[in-house]
């Protein structure tokens, strides 16, 4: 069922979801008649004024339709006309798209206010994502196109196959969608995730608890400090796709605390060119050198020093 159209303002930025068909059509023009320069995506009307230095993303993404490959859309779409142009901006953005598909995030029970710091923003975001990996999982293939879900579906898919021991850890975990699937699979696992940001670990902890997933829990880490190693021991430790958000430096650091906390295998998974490709999109300088690690490629001494485990990449470099 259609909704009513819901608007979320972040600074400057504007995000309007639209309930009926055509609603955007009609808003735009209204905007355009009043000094704006309209863009039409694939996903999204941008309305760009430039004296004002204000942004307007209209949407008819919903609380049944908005999931993981939606952060693919607002970079591919929205950085290259301008309407995001650093790493808050694509938070941000992200974050407001979210949140205008939610209804929960627009009702408090209590004063009746918009809080965009609740949790239930992205309840529904989460429970679409894992919907479809789980569906993908049990078909046993991907849905044949190159989502963002569909891509996360298949290494999720790989490193099912190649986790060893009883005890894993995920770096890097964001909203917990791995770890999640690995303890639904295997109740008798025990999974930590862990990233470095608490409304995030606080998020992916709720996540579990609703689905009343047991043998999984979430702690804040973060793997550039020294103290990442008193996290423990897991027979397993994953990270996926976060090498690429790293300097050169930053993942021979990253790689080195891993194989500390690391007692039979770590899997990494990654494309560094999605931070090229993103670097790229929103101005921010690209990596020096263009890849840092290729398959194993620097981290070959760290291995040798871990005497009885395996590394190895998951996905493409």
């Amino acid at each position: 069922m259609a909704h009513a159209a819901r608007t979320i303002r972040l600074g400057r930025l504007t995000l309007v979801a639209q309930g009926q068909p055509g609603d955007e059509d009609g808003l735009a023009c209204r905007l355009s008649a009043h000094g704006y320069q309209v863009h039409q995506t694939p996903h999204f009307v941008v309305c760009l004024h430039s004296a004002k230095r204000s942004r307007i993303v209209i949407h008819r993404l919903s609380e049944t339709t908005v999931d993981e490959d939606l952060p693919s859309l607002v970079l591919d779409e929205l950085a290259p006309i301008g309407a995001i142009a650093s790493d808050q901006e694509f938070a941000k953005a992200l974050f407001a798209i979210v949140a205008s598909t939610s209804p929960a995030s627009l009702n408090c029970a209590e004063c009746g206010r918009l809080h965009l710091d609740n949790p239930a923003i992205w309840h529904h975001y989460c429970l679409n994502t894992l919907k479809r990996l789980r569906l993908e999982s049990d078909s046993n293939c991907s849905d044949g196109s190159a989502s963002h879900v569909s891509q996360f579906a298949m290494i999720y898919e790989r490193i099912a196959e190649h986790r060893v021991g009883r005890t894993m850890l995920d770096v890097g975990s964001n909203l917990g969608l791995l770890p999640i699937l690995i303890a639904e699979r295997d109740s008798d696992a025990m999974i930590t995730g862990c990233d470095n940001r608490p409304e995030i670990m606080q998020q992916a902890a709720g996540l579990a608890s609703r689905l009343d997933v047991d043998c999984v829990r979430f702690e804040v880490r973060d793997v550039l400090q020294p103290q990442f190693k008193t996290t423990g021991q897991f027979d397993t430790v994953t990270a996926i796709h976060l090498l690429e958000h790293f300097t050169d430096d930053e993942i021979e650091v990253t790689l080195k605390h891993m194989l500390d906390v690391t007692l039979r295998r770590l899997i990494v998974a990654g494309h560094m060119s999605a931070r090229r490709r993103r670097s790229s999109a929103i101005g921010e300088p690209s990596m020096k050198g263009g890849c840092a690690v290729g398959v194993l490629g620097v981290s070959r001494s760290l291995v040798a020093a871990a005497s009885g485990m395996t590394m190895f990449a998951v996905g493409l470099w």
